[in-house]
């Protein structure tokens, strides 16, 4: 839908208002002077449990709207600076929807707010092309199986409603599609949610879908939002998902019946999916993939200082902790602070750091779970250190307070094995 701005007259907009305030007084048989502006066109100090004209707005298309930004326009009208008033088309047809309206033409036909003059006046301004607010049209993209590509058709309804119709090829790959209808639910102003009943869907499952738009949803090409819902075994699954916006549904088929794979869409989707074991637990114990992975963990707990032995042979103090049995954790090279949480890997021979800062999302360290020697453990890293990479094997010692007080006097990046301790050089000579 087109959202630029429109010119209109101030009888239109004093027309269209009137209108507004008598449908809304009559559906809550309220007196429109018992509410202050605040209330009436909710924002500021307001109670959104009482009867508001944004919420009403709200109620009946099943979209949010900014209160203030119609109060403002009000009262541009009542300061008669301009014979005109200009007026985003989205919320125009939105207005138009409250009043009863199906379209622009529609309201101009026939409201009883508007004389004959406006009607002559305005009749061309809009036509029913650009105000296609009855049905929006996106190609919905998400993977099953972690990795396993589905698309579908989403069509949303008058902001009111939504089909959710997904795509298998099954039956000598034949398109069959399963299809979801169900209802909008308004959660914000910068995003919508979608229920999908089971009595509604030819699966005999539920699912939700919440969207974020931003701004202007229906300028937007492409809409990334969530899912939650069951797979075929009836196991709960979440994940992502992307909706692609197209012209009309023609175009809707054709691009959902394609074989095609957007590879920007895929890369983004991959693994972004999970499912809830339909077995469930007798105990705790039970949920761990290995046991012994919760007392490797523990195993680890501890405080680590150690070296990497760069290609010119300098030693870059390296600093490693794991805090406690959740596998927190911090690492520590060149004076720059790593922080994150452990996995133990699936050979249980590695713990592997994920970090939670953004700006190191390329770094990685793992440490070696079996120690080379009593508290002598090896370790793998890759840290991209201003113009330098770090990249290769640490020599960790573990809770080794000779190496902590060496630590503590020696802060520069670099240093040669003369600055240590023969055991240490041995350790290193041998090791690294």
């Amino acid at each position: 839908m087109n959202t630029r701005g429109i010119q209109v007259s101030n009888g239109l907009i004093i027309g269209l208002h009137n209108e507004l305030l008598a449908i809304f007084s009559k559906h809550y048989s309220i007196e429109i002077k018992t509410l202050t502006v605040f209330q009436l066109y909710g924002f500021g100090d307001y109670d959104e449990k009482r009867p508001s004209l944004k919420g009403f707005i709200t109620e009946i298309t099943g979209q949010w709207i900014n209160g203030k930004y119609l109060y403002n326009k009000i009262r541009e009208v009542d300061r008669g600076n301009s014979k005109y008033i200009k007026l985003r088309r989205d919320y125009l047809s939105l207005l138009i929807l409250t009043a009863g309206y199906s379209n622009y033409t529609q309201y101009i036909t026939n409201s009883p707010f508007i004389n004959a003059a406006i009607r002559e006046e305005e009749g061309s301004n809009f036509n029913d092309s650009s105000n296609d607010i009855d049905a929006l049209y996106y190609v919905g993209y998400y993977v099953e199986d972690r990795q396993y590509y589905i698309k579908s058709k989403f069509t949303i309804y008058k902001m009111k409603t939504a089909s959710w119709e997904i795509l298998y090829w099954e039956r000598n790959l034949e398109p069959t599609f399963y299809t979801y209808f169900g209802k909008c639910v308004p959660t914000g102003e910068s995003a919508l949610s979608f229920y999908f009943s089971k009595e509604n869907s030819s699966l005999n499952k539920e699912c939700f879908v919440n969207l974020f738009y931003g701004n202007n949803m229906q300028s937007k090409p492409v809409l990334l939002g969530a899912y939650c819902g069951f797979n075929r075994n009836n196991s709960p699954v979440i994940g992502k998902i992307i909706f692609e916006q197209v012209l009309d549904k023609d175009a809707q088929d054709l691009k959902v019946k394609s074989k095609d794979i957007n590879p920007i869409f895929h890369h983004y989707l991959y693994s972004q999916r999970m499912e809830v074991e339909s077995i469930l637990p007798h105990k705790d114990s039970d949920l761990s993939i290995s046991i012994n992975r919760l007392e490797i963990v523990n195993f680890l707990i501890g405080d680590y200082l150690g070296f990497y032995l760069d290609k010119n042979n300098y030693l870059i103090p390296v600093s490693f902790e794991v805090l406690n049995e959740l596998g927190e954790l911090k690492f520590k090279v060149n004076n720059t602070n790593f922080k994150g949480i452990g996995r133990i890997s699936r050979t249980e021979n590695y713990l592997i750091s994920e970090f939670s800062e953004k700006n190191t999302s390329f770094s990685q360290f793992s440490i070696q779970v079996q120690p080379l020697e009593r508290d002598l453990f090896l370790g793998q890293m890759l840290v991209y250190s201003g113009a330098n990479i770090l990249n290769g094997s640490v020599l960790l010692w573990k809770k080794n307070k000779k190496l902590k007080k060496f630590m503590e006097r020696n802060k520069e990046f670099y240093l040669t094995k003369t600055d240590l301790e023969d055991h240490f050089n041995t350790k290193i000579n041998k090791y690294l």
